[in-house]
């Protein structure tokens, strides 16, 4: 763990803090058949009612991306793609909540038996709720937590 990564997360984190979530984007891409399906490989974009906003993807085992614009971690390349608003079911009710915190968690991962360090959960710190993106392999997962989750945790923000 590196004092880099903690002060990357303090930078783009601390201007959300002490705000109200409005609404958040993810992207969908667009496949040869005509479907839109959702693209986590792309950020999750959290805007906060006076327009300031965090965008937050992870890549590879542990590289965590974070921007306070609609920048993106990569080029698309040919890829076709729009943005939806609050298009995650299972963390839409983050709408309305106050943002009062944010940690990183660490992740479990083994190889040959042997735990190995990696630090792999950004949990936002909600009134009543706590938001996790988390390195899903190579892509962000995201879980909306109504009791503080289980880990280990080092405080940001």
């Amino acid at each position: 763990m590196t004092e880099s990564i903690l002060n990357a997360i303090r930078d783009a984190c601390t201007p959300v803090v002490g705000k109200t979530i409005d609404r958040f984007e993810n992207a969908e891409i667009l496949y040869e058949d005509g479907t839109w399906d959702d693209w986590p490989d792309l950020p999750i974009r959290l805007y906060c009612s006076d327009s300031t906003m965090v965008a937050i993807s992870w890549s590879r085992f542990d590289d965590l991306w974070l921007s306070n614009d609609t920048s993106l971690p990569f080029t698309p390349e040919d890829a076709k793609t729009r943005w939806k608003s609050n298009g995650i079911e299972e963390i839409e009710n983050v709408i309305g909540k106050r943002i009062e915190g944010v940690l990183l968690g660490r992740g479990e991962m083994s190889i040959e038996s042997r735990d190995i360090e990696i630090w792999t959960r950004l949990i936002f710190e909600l009134d009543g709720a706590w938001l996790e993106v988390f390195n899903a392999l190579d892509e962000n997962g995201y879980q909306l937590h109504w009791n503080k989750p289980d880990g280990e945790f080092l405080k940001c923000v």
